[in-house]
């Protein structure tokens, strides 16, 4: 009698053991169902106003119009975006604190190695929203058509010659290395704090040539006060089609363009991630999106959990090579 007792004991615990995974997948599945049930918090690390703002805004709204919940954007402004980057690593991993990064957060990480947080272990990566590419230019008073002539002017003298950007560290000053390297020319970095400030002194001269994304360089080209000579990615910018790559001048470098996305902090659940991504991707495509982005400079460019986090690494990886060999530091 015992024995049998034994053997229907042991039957329904195999019977419950089957069933767990079973149970735990509903269990996960009607959570992901129920979220969000409170507000979502949208923290960007730009104050209101900015491009990355804007952007990020635009994004909130997609998302707060698919999950038919409010998403509250937080301006967490500071340190390149770094104090808004370590307020989600620090948060729950339940979806309701998220991030819009943008590769502001790669360099960071890249200038200062011992930040509270890692890349992009700190971070669940859900996936990018849109690029902006990243182009060089010169100031149209400027006898240079293209930038093989900017290159033989460099040879003929070299440092004298400079380029400015919007500050150290930036994806300026990275393209602008980086074009250098290719050229194998060496110009002068000149940072600025901000686009006012450089194109004032391009267009009066003092500066001759810089690194910018179209946002913020469309009104001096339109008004033809600047040119552009290449675009440091590896795409042609949809609203400037004339002008070539680098990879097309034979000068191939690392793309220095923006980047925006979203991020969860670590540990949030895989599947969660997944939705959100289906979701931003959903979006990302419509042509009220595409639209509006293009008034920044930007280009609707999904991509999901996975390439982003690859997309991080290979950044890292590429930006610490080029800081030590161009010698860019911190400010």
């Amino acid at each position: 009698m015992n024995g049998i007792v034994r053997r229907e004991a042991a039957r329904a615990t195999r019977r419950a053991l089957l069933a767990l995974p079973g149970l735990l997948a509903a269990t996960a599945g009607q959570a992901e169902a129920a979220w969000p049930d409170r507000p979502v918090r949208l923290l960007i690390g730009y104050p209101p106003g900015g491009p990355t703002d804007f952007i990020g805004r635009l994004a909130a709204a997609g998302l707060q119009s698919a999950w038919g919940q409010t998403v509250v954007v937080e301006n967490r402004a500071g340190a390149s975006s770094s104090v808004a980057a370590e307020v989600v690593a620090r948060a729950a991993p339940d979806g309701l604190t998220l991030f819009f990064a943008s590769n502001a957060v790669v360099l960071n990480a890249v200038l200062h190695p011992n930040l509270p947080y890692a890349l992009p272990e700190s971070f669940a990566p859900v996936g990018t929203f849109c690029t902006a590419p990243n182009l060089f230019w010169c100031a149209a008073s400027q006898p240079w058509r293209d930038l093989a002539a900017v290159a033989a002017a460099a040879r003929a003298a070299p440092g004298s010659l400079a380029y400015g950007t919007t500050g150290i560290g930036g994806t300026g000053h990275f393209g602008g290395e980086t074009l250098c390297r290719a050229l194998g020319i060496s110009l002068t970095h000149v940072p600025y704090r901000g686009t006012a400030p450089l194109m004032q002194d391009v267009l009066g001269g003092r500066v001759p040539l810089l690194g910018h994304g179209i946002a913020g360089a469309m009104g001096p080209y339109q008004a033809g006060q600047i040119r552009p000579l290449a675009v440091l990615g590896p795409k042609r910018a949809p609203e400037l089609p004339e002008v070539p790559t680098m990879a097309e001048l034979g000068h191939p470098v690392p793309d220095s363009g923006l980047w925006f996305g979203v991020a969860a902090p670590a540990g949030t659940p895989s599947a969660l991630v997944e939705r959100m991504a289906r979701d931003l991707e959903a979006f990302t495509g419509t042509e009220e999106v595409r639209r509006k982005l293009a008034t920044q400079g930007a280009i609707p460019d999904f991509t999901g959990p996975q390439a982003l986090t690859a997309r991080i690494r290979a950044e890292l990886a590429t930006w610490q090579e080029i800081a030590r060999s161009a010698g860019i530091k911190p400010e």
